[in-house]
């Protein structure tokens, strides 16, 4: 087995990632406008047929394994043989992911109780009251949190940075999940925990260094052009209500720049970091 700290250079992955997408940009644009098309037609099918919501989730959950499954696809064997094998491949990393989001919905449960607890013991306690005479009135809540977030800010943000960094910590510990399950055609997620034993730091290390700052330009440009078309990024179901066709026309650009930019790199990244790490075949 390669799983060890000298078989995993942070900036040799992070260098390959960036030359696979650069020397693969056109098939990029290609699978980020696929995307891009499809999660529009998800979200107008959402606005005309809002009982259909569930469905809609379930059906941009499975646009983004196959975006994901296709740049996966691409860095371990090459482009050219991505359209064969494109649903099998999306339908295993959507089964893994949802075994992972599963998994992650128990821990971040089981952490909240605590968490919550000292807030209500801490910091919330003077807000309580307010809470209890607000009731079910949402718009009151919501002004008595807003008040409590802005009275404090250092209690937020060190609930925010410790359930981020628990986040950032169990995902970097499956990230081959994605790429373990195309290659072995079957759907691999716990399997792969041992796989990152005593890397699991550097690959942290290596995904805040690629793929936050990826993450903060694709969620700038995309704000920037639901500015231009009236439509804000923090409350896209404002202009959902109004304008659909602006809402649609947010919707594939936010898609496009996110696929393109974000995934791809995210995709190429574990995909190296698989090959480094994967147990050596049993003669």
């Amino acid at each position: 087995m390669n799983g060890v700290a000298g078989a995993l250079p942070i900036r040799a992955n992070v260098g390959a990632t960036l030359r696979f997408v650069r020397e693969n940009w056109r098939f990029a644009a290609l699978v980020a406008g696929l995307g891009a098309g499809a999660a529009t037609l998800i979200a107008a099918l959402g606005l005309a047929a809002h009982q259909l919501a569930l469905l809609t989730v379930i059906a941009s959950g499975f646009v983004q394994a196959l975006v994901y499954a296709a740049f996966v696809a691409a860095a371990l064997y090459g482009a050219g043989g991505v359209r064969a094998r494109l649903l099998g491949d999306g339908l295993r990393v959507w089964a893994a992911m949802a075994v992972i989001g599963f998994f992650l919905f128990i821990v971040f449960f089981v952490l909240s109780i605590p968490a919550m607890i000292a807030l209500i013991a801490g910091p919330l306690a003077p807000y309580l009251p307010d809470l209890q005479s607000a009731g079910e009135d949402q718009a009151a809540v919501l002004a008595v949190m807003t008040h409590f977030a802005e009275a404090n800010p250092g209690a937020l943000l060190i609930t925010m940075v410790f359930f981020g960094a628990v986040w950032l910590l169990l995902t970097s510990r499956l990230y081959l999940a994605a790429p373990a399950s195309i290659d072995a055609k079957r759907i691999l997620t716990f399997e792969t925990w041992s796989w990152t034993k005593g890397v699991m730091l550097r690959i942290a290390a290596a995904r805040v260094m690629l793929l936050l700052p990826a993450n903060v330009l694709a969620g700038a440009l995309g704000y920037l052009f639901g500015r231009l078309l009236g439509v804000d990024a923090f409350a896209p179901e404002l202009a959902a209500r109004g304008s659909g066709s602006a809402f649609l026309a947010y919707v594939f650009v936010a898609h496009f720049v996110s696929f393109g930019l974000y995934s791809s790199l995210e995709a190429g990244l574990s995909s190296f970091m698989y090959r480094g790490l994967r147990p050596a075949p049993v003669n």
